[in-house]
């Protein structure tokens, strides 16, 4: 239902082992290498640094290629195959598809035979401070250079150069490619990844820019985790590295420890978002769409929900699971498959976003057939689950203008301890509307994942929702449009997203 041009209404994971490396030949890469564009290419290139072989072959290879065509596509420059035969021995076929899934090389990926959910749950390539074979501070350091502006990337480069007289000018416009003079610096040693588990790394010319120009997200992942490696031991074959967790603050400490959920690092649960943007009538079921008076219009701007989504819970420590486009069948069958893992691998919490239309008690599948609420939260409702927080976030319209035939009916309820620790989050109250920005997303998601950021160190999933409604609520749209959030808990604890 659209409201305005733009407003419409509606510890870290352990990698998995299951993908098959043996299939990738060095004949696939030469064909494959074709497909990379220069700039994913260079950013490749940079997450498969080993040592100093590496570094010097590499390194050369790339700016010669920079000299030879700054930009498009460089089919005869072969950089990543004579990388891979040079070391046969070595495991580059997972360190390069965890590259590649870092950078998103999709299509190449999918030419290799992936599917981009297993990739998602071995390498959770969200995740910054999680690595399996690329070295964690390049992942980092690459993400840096995908998010810095150029202003802030040709600054870096000016700061460095004031400092270091060795310093080399990789070409005119070569700050789109910063990776490429990262690489240098390692080279020259201004500064220093140690070793694969970071130990040893001199990176303080890189944490004096970032503190000096406020930008404290990279500076605390690289802080974090040079403190981090400092204490590090990883040997061969040691499991990836994994953040460390800060100290507990004082407030922390005076928490009763039977007053809140133990959540295990190294299990946090899953987070599946069920993402609903294109919607269809089911030709063998059009009794069951008869009573829409109009088709389901596109959810356009939910990728931007799930991409917020994503970027908080995997850095909480989630896996996080994007199931797109399900038919009202399908949302019931993931949410069992989902609670059967979550109990048969002993998770700390299970979480469902279901961003989807909706009306008053149901949502819709993206066959235009609803499911009711009522069937979800039972589908939740697991003896075995019964001890661990459960939350159901539902971004979806609560009205009732969809005049449904006839009336729903009540099956048999579970039992009641079964019942417990559930928590339901609503976009909006039963009988209104809810706001969604046709890019930017949703203001109840949107709010939602950035009070988490924010709080989830100090309170309780409650409290940060308190906050939440209150945000929402004092939104105003263009046209006057406004929002009213809520929340039903059977929680027996609190729930903090910062492991006790």
């Amino acid at each position: 239902m659209s409201v305005s041009k733009e407003l419409t209404s509606d510890a870290l994971p352990k990698a998995s082992a299951n993908l098959s490396m043996a299939k990738i030949s060095l004949e696939d890469l030469e064909l494959l290498e074709k497909d990379l564009l220069f700039y994913e290419k260079v950013s490749v290139c940079f997450l498969l640094l080993r040592g100093q072989r590496d570094l010097n072959f590499l390194l050369e290879k790339l700016i010669t290629a920079f000299k030879i065509n700054r930009i498009g596509r460089l089919e005869d420059t072969k950089i990543i195959t004579p990388w891979a035969r040079s070391d046969p021995d070595y495991k580059w076929r997972e360190h390069l598809v965890e590259a590649l899934a870092i950078v998103k090389s999709n299509k190449v990926l999918k030419k290799l035979g992936f599917e981009l959910s297993d990739l998602q749950e071995t390498y959770h390539p969200h995740i910054d401070e999680f690595s399996v074979h690329v070295h964690p501070i390049l992942k980092i350091l690459y993400r840096m250079c995908e998010k810095m502006p150029r202003n802030g990337r040709q600054r870096l480069i000016q700061h460095i150069r004031n400092d270091c007289q060795d310093f080399i000018n990789v070409g005119v416009d070569a700050e789109d490619f910063l990776e490429i003079y990262f690489l240098s610096w390692i080279q020259l040693k201004i500064i220093s990844i140690g070793d694969k588990s970071g130990l040893g790394a001199q990176i303080d010319k890189v944490l004096e820019f970032l503190k000096v120009n406020e930008m404290d997200e990279f500076y605390d992942k690289l802080t974090k985790f040079t403190a981090t490696s400092l204490d590090a031991t990883v040997q061969e074959g040691s499991s990836p590295v994994r953040p460390k967790q800060p100290p507990k603050s004082n407030a922390m400490k005076k928490i009763n420890e039977e007053n809140y959920f133990q959540m295990n690092p190294d299990a946090m649960g899953y987070v599946v978002i069920v993402n609903e943007k294109n919607f269809h009538r089911d030709p063998l079921r059009i009794v069951e769409t008869s009573f829409l008076q109009r088709d389901l219009e596109t959810r356009h701007g939910t990728e931007k929900d799930v991409e917020s989504l994503r970027e908080t819970f995997s850095a909480l420590g989630f896996s996080v699971i994007v199931k797109d486009d399900l038919t009202s069948d399908e949302i019931l069958t993931t949410l069992t498959e989902y609670v059967e893992k979550t109990a048969s691998r002993s998770l700390s919490s299970l979480i469902i976003v279901m961003l989807s239309h909706g009306f008053e008690g149901s949502i819709y599948g993206s066959n235009s057939i609803p499911v009711e609420i009522r069937r979800i939260k039972e589908a939740l409702y697991c003896e075995k689950l019964k001890d661990i927080p459960k939350i159901l976030i539902i971004q979806a319209c609560q009205n009732n203008d969809a005049f449904l035939n006839g009336k729903l009916t009540i099956d048999a309820a579970p039992s009641v301890d079964a019942a417990a620790n559930l928590l339901v989050a609503f976009s909006t109250v039963e009988g209104f509307t809810s706001i969604r920005h046709t890019t930017e997303g949703t203001w109840f998601i949107q709010i939602l994942c950035a009070k988490i950021r924010q709080l989830y160190k100090k309170e309780h999933f409650g409290d940060i929702l308190t906050k939440v409604t209150c945000e929402v609520a004092a939104q105003i749209g263009d046209g006057g449009q406004k929002m009213m959030p809520k929340y039903e808990s059977t929680l027996l604890k609190n729930l903090y997203f910062f492991p006790q």
